[in-house]
């Protein structure tokens, strides 16, 4: 009977997130906007605390409403430190979201990199970030770049952002550490209007 209860209890342990034995400490989200569209890529570190295998479920929020499309693509992948691609992981949608699982060793830890493309009716955006706080731990750190290009400047954002121009489009970037996010980063852009030659 004790053996049946071991099994029972390790089975509800590694297949669920009740114990939150996973710690996500950082990120670092790239956000590619322009006329029409929002590409995200984003890596999350995520680290085992225990020193047992754990699975664990995880969901990919996305910021949807009448202007802003569900992401048309997506994609999660398992990355090393260096940025190489270890393996694709598969996502279903389960209660209309999507979600992924992963696998820990003990005491392991794992990059992982989400990139989707959405679809949008005007010229901004919003990352959710306060998805953070339900890990009841703040980010160690987190950087987060605006790219966009050469016909486009920033409008507005609701965390500062400051300007790098690169290569023909320019940067905006903000970077927290020990970050609890209050609320989603919302930006916006706004189309340069051509130069008209003069006679």
């Amino acid at each position: 009977m004790a053996l049946v209860c071991f099994l029972v209890l390790l089975a509800f342990y590694s297949g669920t997130n009740v114990f939150s034995p996973i710690r996500f400490d950082r990120e670092k989200i790239d956000v590619y906007a322009s006329d029409g569209q929002i590409r995200v890529s984003g890596l999350y570190h995520y680290r085992n605390r225990l020193p047992l295998p754990v699975t664990f479920s995880l969901g990919l929020p996305f910021s949807v409403d009448a202007t802003h499309a569900v992401p048309s693509a997506y994609s999660v992948t398992e990355v090393g430190s260096d940025g190489s691609t270890l393996r694709e992981i598969l996502t279903r949608q389960y209660h209309g979201s999507v979600v992924f699982r992963l696998f820990f060793l003990p005491s392991h830890e794992k990059w992982i990199r989400v990139d989707y493309l959405q679809n949008v009716a005007v010229s901004n955006g919003r990352y959710i970030l306060v998805t953070t706080r339900p890990w009841n731990k703040p980010l160690a750190d987190g950087k987060y770049v605006l790219h966009l290009n050469s016909a486009a400047e920033l409008l507005a954002s609701n965390y500062f952002l400051e300007k790098s121009p690169d290569c023909g489009e320019s940067r905006y970037s903000f970077t927290r550490t020990s970050f609890f996010p209050e609320e989603d980063w919302t930006f916006s852009w706004k189309s340069l209007a051509p130069l008209v030659a003069s006679r």
